[in-house]
């Protein structure tokens, strides 16, 4: 169960969400222009905040900015820039200095700024130690040179969150040593951005990123040289309850869709949630639903207690990215053949559902570490 302060925190992103609309969401999507009333509520309402104690310099808690995407994702909004700000910040926060957090997280709380973190390549894909993006040492800082793709709202974010090596694959014995991480201002010369032709009916464009001699100070490196997979795959349970929340409240989105559908349609000279193949189609979605919430909110408080959450963390990505597929199927048997008209909104949520079992991390490799560090079982790739 939640206190009603975190009742509190999940109602207000829930109204903030309705409040902006759906339908401003999918008109900035087809216009091509950032949700920026979005961002700006966000801010004034505090939740930009969330999981921050600025006071403190420190983490406030990852529910907290778990119940801030769910209760957005509730209202139909699947805000991914949110998800990425908030993991990037989380590795600064946990791993960076007092000045990093002065420059690139502080902002993100009081102001709405935002941070992508730049992490897949086309030719490495989910095997992170082959990442090719490299920052060399050179005189007193680093220049920085590379590519990379399905980046989040780069070009519209204010930071990023760059993961490269400084040691080259074959010249390190233990695979994930030889990675590093830099933060530093998205507008830096040497940054150039490409966009993707992906359609989620989404605001927040997909992009390739390229770094072309990116010159960068020891002040942009975050943590120790070398380090940064560690601190990178820390963060990485964070995107995936994040992840998980996100699913959990589109499957709450379209299941309410359907359910008011439903007691509104009548066939038969009966409302058609009265008939079973589609009301225990439905009831089934609901229970999937709040097992997946469970699992969420038990991987959050793993974490926030600092014991080790990653098994909850992927359970909770797998299920709750299963579970909101689940509950988008059955909204679309009961609109029927409504649910192809892109005014019921039904079709348009598909994309961004079914994302979630795909990125940013896949469902098999998510069940492949619970197979191997839950289970105990030998590796499966």
């Amino acid at each position: 169960m939640l206190s009603e302060e975190r009742q509190f925190i999940l109602q207000t992103a829930e109204k903030v969400g309705r409040r902006v609309g759906r339908r401003y969401w999918l008109s900035c999507a087809r216009d091509k222009r950032p949700p920026e009333l979005l961002w700006s509520e966000l801010t004034s309402s505090g939740l930009t905040a969330a999981g921050v104690s600025l006071a403190h310099g420190q983490e406030s808690g990852l529910i907290e900015a778990v119940l801030v995407q769910e209760g957005l994702a509730r209202a139909g909004i699947p805000l991914l820039q949110f998800l990425t700000t908030h993991l990037s910040r989380t590795i600064v926060l946990r791993h960076g200095s007092a000045s990093q957090f002065k420059t690139f997280v502080e902002p993100t709380c009081l102001e709405g700024r935002k941070i992508s973190l730049c992490l897949t390549e086309a030719e490495a894909g989910s095997d992170t130690w082959r990442i090719r993006t490299f920052a060399e040492r050179r005189g007193g800082g680093y220049v920085l040179s590379g590519q990379k793709t399905f980046i989040t709202g780069a070009r519209e974010s204010d930071f990023m969150l760059v993961v490269a090596r400084t040691r080259k694959y074959d010249e390190v014995t233990v695979k994930r040593e030889g990675i590093s991480l830099f933060v530093f201002e998205t507008g830096s010369s040497g940054v150039s951005f490409e966009p993707l032709n992906i359609e989620l009916y989404s605001p927040e464009t997909q992009y390739t990123v390229d770094f072309d001699e990116l010159q960068l100070g020891d002040e942009n490196l975050v943590g120790m040289e070398g380090r940064g997979a560690d601190y990178l795959f820390d963060g990485l349970n964070v995107e995936r309850i994040l992840i998980a929340a996100c699913s959990v409240g589109l499957g709450d989105h379209v299941l309410g869709k359907a359910v008011e559908y439903a007691g509104q349609r009548v066939v038969f000279g009966k409302p058609i949630g009265s008939y079973q193949g589609l009301q225990l189609r439905m009831a089934r979605a609901k229970a999937y639903l709040e097992a997946a919430r469970s699992l969420v909110y038990e991987a959050s408080e793993l974490y926030d207690s600092g014991k080790p959450a990653a098994g909850f963390a992927n359970m909770a990505k797998v299920v709750g990215a299963e579970a909101a597929l689940d509950a988008f199927e059955a909204a679309m048997q009961v609109f029927g053949g409504n649910a192809y008209d892109i005014g019921t909104d039904i079709i348009t949520l598909y994309p961004v559902i079914r994302l979630f079992s795909t990125a940013p991390v896949t469902n098999e490799l998510a069940l492949s570490h619970i197979g191997r560090h839950v289970l105990g079982l030998p590796k499966s790739y």
